[in-house]
């Protein structure tokens, strides 16, 4: 069976290794009237004291936006959206909430942006993300893994650390010369991680 062309993001998993919880989201907060979307399974990055949007080869990153929450400046109602719109000014100026999967131990799966058949040497090597948009229907991201970028193991300053496959069997064929298959990763320079050097600047 062909993998699914279905780009989704970061979509958590479970955390790597043994806890008493295997997976949660922590309460951040964007800046009122930021200006850019942010998807649900988007990367964010720290951004003066907020989260923003990440964009390509932007370390540190934080994780993956999963919703939002605010009072809408025009029916002034609570609401709640698995995406930020992008520029909402609540009343009185006040913030957006975020919510965000943001454990360094974290794991994710993300689909490949690669057109033709990948290989399992890839897992244990790194890569960088691309796309950072998504649609306003379902609220998804629709940023991939970059295929072109994946390099050996010691190039940490990427983005992802590939760490397998996809458990999805519509999605794991590495073999697939059409491509698109799901790899599961860690996010590399995490910043709640060790020697991540400088915030990004979103």
């Amino acid at each position: 069976m062909a993998n699914q062309d279905a780009a989704f993001g970061l979509r958590p998993l479970k955390s790597v290794g043994q806890a008493d919880d295997s997976t949660g989201m922590s309460s951040h907060f964007i800046d009122a009237a930021y200006g850019t979307a942010i998807y649900q399974g988007s990367p964010v990055v720290a951004a003066a004291g907020y989260i923003a949007i990440s964009t390509a080869g932007a370390v540190p990153n934080m994780g993956a936006f999963w919703g939002c929450f605010y009072v809408d400046p025009t029916t002034l109602k609570p609401t709640f959206k698995n995406y930020y719109p992008g520029s909402i000014t609540p009343p009185s100026s006040k913030d957006i909430e975020a919510f965000v999967y943001d454990n360094p131990n974290q794991m994710f799966e993300i689909q490949s942006d690669n057109d033709g058949a990948s290989t399992l040497a890839d897992i244990f090597s790194n890569a960088d993300l691309v796309n950072f948009g998504g649609s306003t229907l379902n609220g998804v991201s629709n940023s991939e893994l970059d295929d072109s970028t994946i390099a050996a193991s010691s190039d940490v300053a990427a983005q992802l650390l590939i760490i397998g496959t996809s458990r999805d069997p519509k999605n794991n064929d590495v073999t697939d010369t059409g491509g698109n298959v799901n790899w599961r990763v860690l996010v590399n320079m995490h910043l709640f991680g060790h020697g991540v050097g400088t915030v990004g600047a979103g």
